[in-house]
């Protein structure tokens, strides 16, 4: 297992909420700057179009304090006419700005040396019951993935899902379902990200998702947080769910990762600095705990499911 910690630049600016407002604004090349001062970071995730106006500024800013590029985020929500959907809807105007979003996206990764974009399609989705043709939007989504992914072969589109926010229900909001998507899509240079809190707050085990992924043989990227599996709180990671992240660092480490994990921590009370750092931090300690761990025993006790004797056998490990 290999991997370079990064920060989505958002988070270093200002944060909001429907009740108030976190931290200054930032100009994106001041956030780069802020993610420089946080120990243990070596790149960033970059959201296009609204942080890429000035791509070779960026680039000189990059340079200058030697971070890498993990992703380019392509956000298809956040333009006025995206608010009841972009990759879904039945207009093939908004659809075609929604691709024309990506592929851009899908170009500035190259630019920037990155080998990925990250797409979570937030706006698509419904509030009510009887309010959508759910087959066609399906249709629909497949057809502007399929045609944004073959924009840039050698530069991978990555789907990100999520339960809800910003609808009351999110077309892709499960693993299995975003894998479900892709193998329909049938594109050779698609990927899944798996957000940990998306997970958890839908209920699954993190863990199990990583492994579906890794069986279906589809690329995955991780973004780390926590949260009360009520709400994306975008915790700092293993604050509320220490043993679901232990876990999935473990098969991170059975499958051999090799890439980026970057922290989609929102600090909205915190010094960002500091929340950052212990995110990395932890994320490094429990990289160490999982490092530690006799991996041939404990995947041998787990197909025996030799559960009393695996659980006090972690906790001899672990809890030191």
């Amino acid at each position: 297992m290999e991997i370079k910690q990064a920060i989505i630049t958002g988070f270093m600016g200002k944060l909001k909420d429907r009740f108030s407002e976190y931290h200054e604004s930032k100009t994106p090349k001041e956030k780069i700057a802020a993610v420089a001062k946080v120990k243990g970071a070596k790149g960033v995730e970059i959201v296009y179009p609204y942080e890429l106006q000035d791509l070779g500024s960026i680039k000189k800013t990059l340079k200058k304090y030697h971070l890498g590029v993990a992703a380019v985020n392509v956000n298809i929500k956040g333009e006025p006419e995206f608010v009841k959907g972009s990759s879904s809807v039945n207009s093939k105007k908004l659809r075609d700005k929604a691709i024309r979003f990506i592929c851009e996206g899908l170009d500035m990764a190259k630019e920037l040396g990155a080998d990925k974009v990250t797409c979570c399609p937030l706006s698509d989705g419904y509030d009510y019951l009887f309010q959508v043709d759910y087959q066609q939007a399906w249709k629909n989504m497949i057809s502007t993935f399929k045609e944004a992914a073959r924009h840039q072969k050698d530069i991978r589109l990555f789907l990100e899902y999520k339960g809800v926010e910003t609808r009351v229900n999110c077309y892709l909001d499960t693993a299995a379902k975003t894998l479900c998507m892709i193998r329909e899509i049938n594109e050779p240079n698609l990927g899944i990200t798996i957000d940990v809190g998306h997970s958890l707050m839908v209920g699954e085990t993190v863990a199990e998702s990583v492994c579906l992924a890794q069986s279906s043989g589809v690329p995955y990227y991780i973004h780390i947080n926590d949260n009360n599996r009520k709400w994306d709180w975008d915790l700092i990671p293993a604050t509320r769910n220490l043993w679901d992240y232990l876990e999935m660092l473990f098969y991170l480490k059975k499958f051999n990762y090799r890439g980026w994990v970057t922290s989609d921590m929102s600090p909205v009370r915190l010094d960002p600095i500091g929340a950052f750092e212990r995110t990395i931090a932890t994320t490094e300690k429990m990289i160490k705990i999982v490092n530690r761990l006799d991996s041939k025993k404990l995947l041998s006790m787990i197909k025996e499911e030799r559960t009393l004797e695996t659980l006090k056998w972690l906790e001899e490990q672990v809890l030191r």
